[in-house]
């Protein structure tokens, strides 16, 4: 397989892997918020689950062709045409590695900087224009926590 061939079959298959069901995505961010945010009421925790937005798809494909350009690099290219045979296991696999290698020291800077960017840019659609609706989401949502976090010392 070519590296274009490589990163048509890899893109795809780990987007597909990325839950894009909202309900599932609200369901994630509610235990994740319970977990951080522990004594904060149910209530307040789906209001903020509600409020957080989502990452555009090209910045999801930046970070998956960093992971396929990696492995181009360090991985023998009969094993590469193996991992990329189609198979269920092996897709698995991919799955599993680009987890892996986006828990990595190298990738948690490079996501603390896109998001960052993003952040300061307001750009939140794929087409890289800015969202002022998603910016001002994001306002609000850290106005909120602070008051919430606010209320809470105040309460102790």
């Amino acid at each position: 397989m070519t590296p274009e061939q490589i990163h048509k079959h890899i893109t795809p298959l780990i987007l597909r892997r990325l839950d894009a069901d909202h309900n599932r995505r609200g369901e994630a961010l509610h235990d994740f918020l319970a977990i951080s945010l522990p004594g904060m009421d149910e209530s307040s925790i789906d209001t903020v689950a509600a409020m957080v937005p989502e990452l555009p798809e090209s910045m999801y494909r930046k970070w998956i062709g960093m992971f396929v350009d990696r492995l181009i690099e360090t991985i023998p290219q009969n094993q590469l045409d193996e991992l990329c045979n189609g198979s269920e296991d092996n897709n698995a696999t991919l799955a599993l590695v680009y987890l892996m290698f986006m828990e990595s020291a190298r990738m948690e800077k490079q996501v603390a900087e896109d998001l960052a960017a993003l952040g300061n840019t307001g750009a939140s659609k794929d087409d890289g224009t800015p969202a002022p609706a998603a910016d001002a989401q994001a306002d609000a949502l850290a106005l909120y926590l602070k008051a919430r976090l606010q209320q809470k010392s105040e309460n102790k």
